[in-house]
């Protein structure tokens, strides 16, 4: 007679849930690796593209003759001189498109004024006449974008998740301008305050253009 061997029903009552108990936690464990590593790569890209607004900030901050910025201090306006001559100028020919202008230089009070375009069009602050381009950035929706005398350049996308309320930009008549990007984290709990204060990225340019005694 051939013996016929198995497991016992309290074996397999046994047995089953410790094996569903396993099987659970390891589908556990890989969605929690998952979202980690998803987190994480959020983290990085989104902090690069909070360094690459504080650059393209601080670029156009240090070129600026003006710079002024909204009462939420959601858009910062700067006016930098037309080094460069673009389709569309007045001095345009096709022959000197995309070549530096040679600049004037005129002496004004205790300095000297230098001036590279002299058409000049309603662009400047309240509408004031200027032979500058004028540069906006603005946040719309979740996106951070740059205008340049029309031109729209988004230096932060929407999948960023940069958050315009804190945005902090602050402008003094000392000719500088200090600004705070930070962004909220896709992991949020009670801390979620705590936890975007740690994405802080700071940048603070002197307006170049701009500074006392000239």
């Amino acid at each position: 007679m051939r013996s016929v061997k198995g497991f016992t029903l309290v074996e397999m009552m046994v047995a089953i849930p410790l094996g569903f108990l396993i099987l659970a936690a390891v589908l556990t464990s890989s969605v929690a690796l998952n979202r980690s590593f998803a987190a994480v790569d959020n983290f990085f890209s989104t902090h690069l593209q909070q360094v690459r607004v504080i650059e393209y900030l601080c670029r156009d901050v240090k070129r600026s003759t003006i710079a002024e910025i909204s009462a939420d201090a959601k858009t910062i306006y700067c006016w930098i001189p037309r080094y460069i001559i673009r389709s569309g100028d007045s001095d345009a020919t096709s022959s000197n498109l995309g070549t530096r202008r040679t600049p004037t230089v005129t002496k004004s009070g205790s300095g000297y004024k230098v001036d590279y375009y002299s058409t000049t069009t309603a662009n400047g602050p309240s509408g004031t006449s200027t032979n500058n381009s004028a540069i906006v950035y603005a946040i719309r929706w979740q996106s951070i974008v740059r205008t340049e005398d029309g031109a729209i350049t988004a230096i932060a996308s929407s999948t960023d998740q940069l958050v315009d309320q804190v945005t902090d930009v602050q402008l003094a008549n000392t000719g500088y301008l200090s600004t705070v990007v930070t962004f909220l984290p896709i992991f949020i709990s009670t801390g979620a305050a705590v936890e975007r204060a740690g994405t802080t990225v700071y940048g603070t340019a002197y307006l170049r253009n701009a500074r006392r005694g000239n």
